[in-house]
């Protein structure tokens, strides 16, 4: 078990998702985030493909929150510098209902993109889609983030792969300096984010 009780959410996701065990600690605003570049990308993602109006799927886990709040605001930062409205941000659970409740939403008010948290999120708003008899990306366009096996299944899913090690790493280089009373970096991890273009946009 890992057990420093200085790593925020991002960085306990990321080991989590690398295998490891974590105890989940209060969030330490000094640490840098890698996340922010993550949600820019998504959007400017679906900008460059013509999408004038973005909603954001955020995760219904409180615990992902701060992370999903990262990758919103890299998303929102994206949208102001191309002269768009801000992204219409909504919580939904992995349950299809929930997912359709937000799909129903996001049409309503003209959305026809979705930068969803993760790719877990994004395939939940793609089964809410077809509560609502909508396909990707013909209705709405769909992306998610972290690039896992799933999404390669079904309706095959453009998502953001990143270098996850790379994550952990100046994660982990950042807390040590912390607990050594050190400054830590204060620029976001390079993670080298990448679309892996699908059918889903």
């Amino acid at each position: 078990m890992i057990g420093f009780d200085s790593f925020d959410q991002d960085t306990a996701q990321a080991l989590r998702r690398a295998g490891a065990e974590v105890v989940l600690p209060a969030s330490d605003a000094k640490l840098p985030s890698a996340m922010g570049p993550i949600g820019r990308m998504q959007a400017e993602h679906l900008i460059g493909r013509g999408h004038q109006r973005l909603g954001y799927a955020l995760p219904g886990h409180p615990g992902m929150l701060p992370m999903a709040q990262e990758r919103l605001h890299g998303a929102t930062e994206a949208c102001l510098t191309a002269g768009i409205e801000p992204p219409v941000a909504l919580s939904t659970s992995l349950d299809p209902a929930s997912a359709a409740a937000a799909v129903g939403q996001w049409a309503a008010r003209s959305v026809t993109g979705i930068c969803a948290f993760n790719d877990e999120t994004a395939i939940a708003v793609l089964a809410g889609m077809h509560e609502h008899h909508l396909t990707a990306p013909a209705d709405l366009a769909v992306i998610g983030a972290d690039n896992i096996p799933t999404a390669r299944l079904n309706l095959p899913l453009t998502t953001i792969c990143f270098d996850l090690h790379e994550v952990v790493r100046r994660r982990t280089e950042a807390i040590l300096a912390s607990l050594a009373g050190s400054e830590p970096r204060t620029t976001p991890a390079w993670i080298n984010p990448q679309v892996i273009q699908r059918s889903s946009t």
